[in-house]
């Protein structure tokens, strides 16, 4: 996998949202089985919960146990048979997460469809990390074999962010949460992550896109953006 960070002042000028740390991510993946191989291994292991209170040991032992045999011995041992929709979005989603892991020393928080009831599909965010500055980032994962849909993940976030789905997932998340981070939620300051497939020619065209587009004036008036292009290779 290859990490290619991009200057977002060839983008967009600074000034134009000061208050937001914006970042532009290209990656490439260049050994689909590996990272699949990857996936699958981290998304079965549960160690996580070991260190968990009592209580929430029953909680996340009870949601992750179905999630992790949809996952991985229904979605994901079928890879062989090439990239498909549902595969594609976990790619995504794990791929972003663990480069804000590896790249901006993020915290890593396991991910959503592991920490709630439903088995897959969950309509809310799909995965979260807890940033360098301790903020809590909520990231959006979309994948399609043909289009690059970084606008679709970017209207997501919007659309989330109206309906406060963020701040309906904390239940989920407090456990994960310091106590930094915890006042910096408390004093609504966050970050976002859109992460999205990419199919295009032109890497610096989609990222200039995106930060022109209309609804990254809301986005931005929050404390973090990470735009995460993975192109599979």
């Amino acid at each position: 996998m290859n990490i290619n960070p991009k200057n977002t002042d060839d983008y967009i000028d600074k000034q134009t949202y000061p208050n937001c740390d914006i970042n532009c991510i290209h990656i490439q993946i260049k050994n689909l089985n590996k990272i699949v191989s990857e996936m699958s291994s981290e998304i079965s292991d549960t160690s996580w919960i070991n260190d968990l209170e009592e209580l929430d040991k029953l909680i996340f032992n009870a949601t992750a146990e179905r999630t992790i045999n949809k996952v991985v011995n229904e979605i994901l041992s079928k890879v062989s048979n090439g990239l498909n929709d549902e595969i594609g979005e976990y790619l995504v989603s794990y791929s972003a997460q663990n480069v804000l892991v590896s790249h901006y020393n993020h915290t890593k928080i396991p991910l959503a469809e592991l920490l709630k009831e439903k088995v897959s599909g969950n309509p809310g965010f799909d995965f979260h990390t807890i940033s360098e500055k301790r903020f809590l980032i909520f990231g959006e994962a979309k994948f399609s074999l043909s289009d690059t849909p970084r606008a679709i993940a970017l209207d997501q976030i919007g659309n989330f962010i109206d309906l406060k789905k963020d701040y309906a997932e904390l239940n989920s998340l407090r456990t994960f949460i310091d106590e930094e981070t915890h006042s910096n939620i408390v004093a609504g300051r966050k970050g976002y992550a859109a992460a999205f497939s990419f199919n295009a020619k032109n890497i610096d065209t989609i990222f200039k896109n995106a930060l022109e587009s209309e609804i990254i004036e809301e986005i931005a008036k929050h404390n973090e953006l990470f735009l995460i292009a993975i192109e599979v290779c």
